[in-house]
């Protein structure tokens, strides 16, 4: 966690650090919106995003993102019954699989512009919102009977550690199975971020950005059979966005 706070101390210092130092250019066109698309890779899991745009002034937009991203939880261990063939994967002792969709608004502040840093812009982002998280019932197929003295048969039933020990496991059923069975915990986000933009074409967007992720809920999201599940979810993340950006002129001219 320390590490963690130490980062974000940083990110703040360069960016009050750089904002102080720059000298921004004039600008040559004057951008209304924009839309980007991406993928991103967090600590726990990976996803999509995708961001909306309203420029409120040359180096300012109010934004609006929408994430959607699996989570895992950190004592997640595969396991593959030696005993069978054709086993498939599963971690023991899954209660869920969890996605989650987040729908926010926030600040997207440039503040090194393209022209003084040789075609690079850097700004931060803060945004929060809604965050939903959905927890999939994992299936397993089970031995039905280990006495039987005939070939083992096996089912595929919703996983119940109480009623399921390791040596009856063959494996996972299909990860769509009871996919509409499961649970939802309403909560929150908040997310901060440095995003480096490098397109060479200025209406283009071609993005990196690397922040930090709170997903934070109103009661336990049931992941594992064990005492190890949360209210909470803290991430760091990694992403690339690319998308485009338009003038009033171009708003026009879809219209």
């Amino acid at each position: 966690m320390k590490k963690v706070v130490l980062l974000f101390l940083l990110l703040a210092f360069i960016k009050t650090l750089t904002a102080q130092n720059t000298v921004f250019e004039e600008k040559r066109t004057i951008y209304k919106k924009e839309e980007a698309f991406g993928a991103l890779i967090h600590t726990r899991g990976w996803g999509l995003t995708y961001r909306y745009g309203k420029y409120t002034s040359g180096f300012t937009r109010k934004i609006y993102d929408i994430d959607l991203v699996g989570m895992k939880h950190p004592k997640e261990i595969k396991t593959f019954t030696s005993a069978f063939d054709n086993s498939n994967g599963y971690v023991y002792g899954q209660l869920h699989s969890v996605i989650i969709l987040r729908a926010g608004i926030g600040r997207h502040n440039t503040f090194i512009s393209k022209q003084s840093v040789r075609g690079i812009s850097i700004s931060s982002i803060l945004s929060g919102g809604f965050s939903l998280a959905y927890g999939k019932p994992v299936y397993l197929e089970v031995i039905k009977d280990p006495n039987t003295a005939v070939e083992l048969e096996y089912e595929t039933v919703r996983y119940d550690p109480n009623k399921h020990p390791q040596a009856y496991i063959i494996g996972k059923s299909s990860y769509f199975k009871g996919f509409f069975n499961g649970t939802y915990y309403p909560g929150i986000y908040a997310k901060y971020a440095l995003s480096f933009e490098s397109s060479r074409q200025a209406d283009r967007i071609n993005a990196l950005e690397v922040g930090a992720i709170l997903d934070l809920y109103v009661q336990k999201v049931e992941m594992m059979a064990n005492d190890f599940n949360k209210r909470y979810f803290f991430n760091l993340y990694v992403s690339l966005t690319f998308g485009s950006k338009k003038t009033a002129k171009d708003i026009g001219k879809s219209k």
